[in-house]
């Protein structure tokens, strides 16, 4: 049962960084990929918290 949930937890957070990078409209130059890589990598890593208050709050 743990490793299910690893799985659905890892998978949730690999969608989720796709997401913040390439699908959430936010406009890359060749200066904030430095900002932006960390951010949504962390952001990914507690994606429930995201998608459960961060998500719905700056939106």
């Amino acid at each position: 049962m743990t490793k299910f949930f690893w799985a659905i937890y890892s998978l949730c957070s690999a969608f989720t960084f796709i997401f913040l990078m390439f699908l959430d409209g936010y406009v890359y130059t060749w200066w904030n990929w430095a900002i932006a890589l960390p951010i949504n990598a962390f952001l990914a890593a507690v994606w429930p918290i995201y998608w459960g208050i961060l998500r719905w709050l700056v939106q």
